[in-house]
């Protein structure tokens, strides 16, 4: 699916939330691509009392307005005006605003059954699960997350087994969201390490559990920093090297009492040289599953696309970790060779 938008996306916002999620792809409508995209659903979400924005608009439309795609229009004001723009403009749908846009697109798939030719290899419970982690709200309420937790970080490992870490990589590194997209690469590698390892199916999803949650502290860090393109400052290095407590309190209490996955999410960042934070723990303090995690963790990092580095090749990524060996335990990091091959 194809959005048009005019507006200023909201972090919290719920087409952002789609958008992360993988549903849409975004295009502001004064860059929206210019060579046509056969077989989308197309959300136009903009002003068409504002003349400019009408006209830019329909000028992204000429490209790829078609039979063949769908044009939905989401009405931010229904009234006679706006329902004879959007006619005009070729609508063949109309949603009022942004309210129950999930349950708006479930009904706009079946109506265009050509949109579920693409099955995504990544399952809605694991997307749900990291949705509902990053968003700080959830956290301001009083509730267990434990069956959230558990029936994504399961999606997670069902999926990478059956379609192979491979796959889960490509999709992912698709959305755009990097802490979601993150989340959901660390979750992956750590299934792929278990399996490969050949760890029993209960080892394997406390594995992936703690690779899902493991940046949940994220969550409370202002996106700013999060997607800073340039060195942070000291503030704010400090401010997103409070993310591993944050992250440990807030599970905590909110119904999570595996000690292992706790412990995860709070010394991921520890090395073992005791360089680390946020404890400056050494090796012999540090349990096999946080230093597995820590492996993911990196070597996800390394690969992914951030806003202030290129990827590194998987190879280049994996030396990086055999090279450093007072940061990452050797014997884990040769373990961990095989997801890295399959990656």
């Amino acid at each position: 699916m194809l959005l048009f938008t005019d507006r200023h996306l909201e972090p919290e916002g719920e087409l952002n939330r789609l958008i992360m999620r993988g549903v849409c792809r975004l295009f502001p409508i004064h860059s929206a691509p210019s060579i046509k995209v056969d077989n989308a659903l197309i959300l136009c979400d903009v002003d068409l009392e504002n003349f400019a924005s009408a006209h830019m608009l329909r000028l992204a439309l000429a490209v790829h307005r078609s039979p063949d795609n769908p044009l939905v229009f989401l009405l931010r004001d229904r009234n006679h005006h706006s329902e004879s723009q959007a006619r005009a403009l070729g609508a063949s749908d109309t949603i009022d605003g942004v309210e129950g846009l999930d349950s708006a697109l479930m009904h706009l798939l079946a109506k265009y059954p050509f949109l579920n030719t693409h099955q995504s290899c990544v399952p809605a419970e694991a997307k749900m699960a990291v949705e509902g982690l990053l968003d700080p709200r959830i956290w301001n309420k009083p509730g267990d997350y434990n069956d959230m937790i558990d029936t994504g970080a399961q999606a997670v490992l069902d999926a990478v087994e059956a379609k192979g870490i491979h796959h889960w990589m490509d999709e992912v590194w698709s959305y755009d969201d990097r802490t979601y997209q993150h989340c959901l690469l660390v979750a992956g590698m750590s299934a792929a390490f278990g399996s490969s390892l050949g760890f029993s199916r209960g080892d394997k999803i406390l594995l992936t559990t703690a690779g899902l949650v493991h940046d949940v502290g994220k969550a409370f860090v202002p996106i700013e920093i999060l997607n800073k393109e340039t060195a942070l400052d000291a503030a704010e290095l400090a401010n997103i090297r409070r993310h591993p407590m944050i992250g440990y309190a807030i599970l905590k209490e909110h119904g999570v009492r595996n000690t292992d996955v706790l412990g995860c999410v709070r010394s991921h960042h520890e090395m073992l040289d005791g360089s680390g934070y946020p404890a400056g723990l050494t090796g012999p303090a540090l349990p096999d599953l946080v230093k597995m995690i820590t492996i993911c963790d990196v070597f996800s990092a390394l690969v992914e696309r951030r806003a202030y580095k290129e990827p590194m090749p998987s190879e280049a990524a994996f030396d990086y970790l055999k090279e450093n060996r007072g940061y990452f335990d050797p014997a884990l990091v040769r373990a961990f060779e095989p997801c890295f091959k399959a990656a």
